[in-house]
Formats: C-alpha cells, structure tokens, sequence
C-alpha cells in the first residue's frame, strides 16, 4: 500500500536537492509526517518539505531506516557485534538502585554500559571501529537521533541512541588530541539540539555525559575540554554531577578496602569503570 501512495517530495541540504518519498511510509513510522500528510498545512497541498537545514548524508540514512528498518554509517557496518569485553560483562551484573539512597551514603555513578536499556527489541551488528573512525560514525549516529526527534519517530531515535552508546561502551581511549576534539564537538552538537527533561534526563545527554564521566581523568587536561569547561552550560551540570559521585564513592570504597590493598584489587571490588589514575591524586583527597 505504500508504494501506491501519493509521493512527497523533501528538498535536501542547502541545494535543496529533491527527494521522492512515499508518503504512506513516512507517515506510518513519523508521527510528524501523519500530520503534515493527513492536515491543512501548505506542505500538504504543495508536497514539497524544506529540509535545507538537514545534510543529505544524514537524510540518506533516515530514508535508509524507513525503508528497510536498519541504516548503516560506514563500509563495515553490518559485520557481527564484537565479543563483550570483561567490563561489560562485568557491568551487566549492576543494577540501577530501585530504593532510594541513604543520604549519608554516596550514590555511585551509574555505569555507562549499563545507562541505556534498549525500548526494543531490534538487534544491531556493529563492526569494531578504530579510532579514526569515531568522530565521523559518532556524529553520524548523534545527528541521526535529533532527526528522529524532530520528526518524532521514537522507533529510530531508540536505535541512533543505541547504536551510539554501542560505540562508546566499546570505545578505547588514546592520547590523540583529534579524538578529544572530536568527543568535545559531539558534547556540543548533543547539548546544542537537544532539551533538557523536566522528570528525567534526556537520553542522548545521559549517555554522552556518563561517557565523559567515566573518561574524566583523560579529558580534564585536555585543552578542547578545558574550554568547554570554561563555556559552562548544561552539559557541565551533567558531567560534574556524574563525576562527583565517581569520585566520592571511590573515595568512600578506598577508606573501607584500607590502605595496604593493591589498587588492582580495589578496581575489582568497585562496581565502576576506574582507569589509570586515582581521583584522590588528582584532587588530593
């Protein structure tokens, strides 16, 4: 039935380069397009939509989605999902507080492998990037999702988001200043196109938050971090919220270990993702 529906024509990027799209298609997973198609706005008698605001790349894997239910954003997209590391399969085993925390007791950070629970039941195979990769496939997921926003498709906005925490919980940290800059512009263009929740925190902001979090003491130092520091904002809010309680409840866990207990025997015994270097010797604590 949709490919006997009356086209739509979406004029793409700054040439507003036409594209032809069943209409019925569109409307059945976009609750925006159900509108516009079934309303009286003056898309729907022209059938035309500026999307000039939108890149075409970004489009392409928004059509890919509505047609065939998946989009991939490189050549080795579609291969398996990498085996589980340690730390994600030890991260299955947290679970998320149900009960309210004492006051008196710090609250440890979520881990960011275990901040998103998928809403549903579509399986994604991503290939292993290297790093590289990551500013391009990252912001490609990130641009993605604000799309699915903007068009209320909850369907794809729940798997850009998945796909993109995918990424991160596999992402291996190097001292390349590119990779720092690359995570701060993502931080920006997420915080930037999307809004803050009055009930609960918007899922895109959570997942890139705790990935910052968890990464501080590789982040702190870097000078494109140090900026956005100094930028403040929400996404400050956010992160110091999360790493505060990294911090603390490391904190709180090395009083009661004790002091002659190796620190690899500590990082086992704490149910967050600690790397490399103690918090208390950055800040002195």
């Amino acid at each position: 039935r949709h490919f006997n529906s009356s086209p739509l024509t979406l004029l793409v990027g700054t040439d507003k380069k036409p594209y032809l799209v069943h209409s019925s298609l569109l409307s059945s997973k976009s609750k925006t397009f159900q509108a516009l198609c079934e309303g009286n706005w003056a898309e729907t008698h022209s059938r035309e939509v500026d999307w000039s605001d939108w890149e075409e790349s970004t489009v392409n894997r928004y059509l890919e989605w509505m047609y065939t239910g998946s989009y991939s954003v490189s050549e080795s997209s579609g291969n398996p999902k990498t085996p589980p590391t340690e730390e994600e399969e030890e991260c299955e085993q947290i679970e998320e507080p149900t009960e309210e925390w004492p006051q008196d007791t710090p609250r440890p950070m979520t881990p960011l492998c275990a901040c998103f629970i998928p809403l549903c039941n579509s399986e994604f195979y991503e290939a292993s990037q290297n790093n590289d990769d990551f500013p391009d496939i990252s912001m490609a997921h990130a641009k993605l999702y604000v799309l699915a926003q903007y068009t209320n498709t909850p369907a794809l906005e729940n798997d850009a988001l998945e796909k993109l925490h995918t990424l991160l919980v596999q992402f291996t940290f190097s001292n390349d200043p590119h990779i720092v800059e690359s995570v701060v512009d993502l931080i920006q263009y997420v915080y930037a196109n999307t809004n803050s929740l009055a009930n609960s925190e918007e899922p895109m902001r959570r997942v890139v938050s705790t990935f910052c979090a968890t990464h501080f003491l590789k982040l702190l130092r870097k000078p494109a971090f140090k900026r956005l520091q100094f930028e403040g904002g929400d996404f400050m809010v956010d992160f110091w919220e999360k790493a505060g309680r990294l911090i603390e409840w490391e904190r709180k866990e090395s009083d009661e270990l004790g002091r002659n207990e190796t620190k690899e025997l500590r990082r086992k015994r704490i149910p967050l993702q600690i790397y490399e270097e103690s918090p208390r010797n950055l800040y002195g604590l």
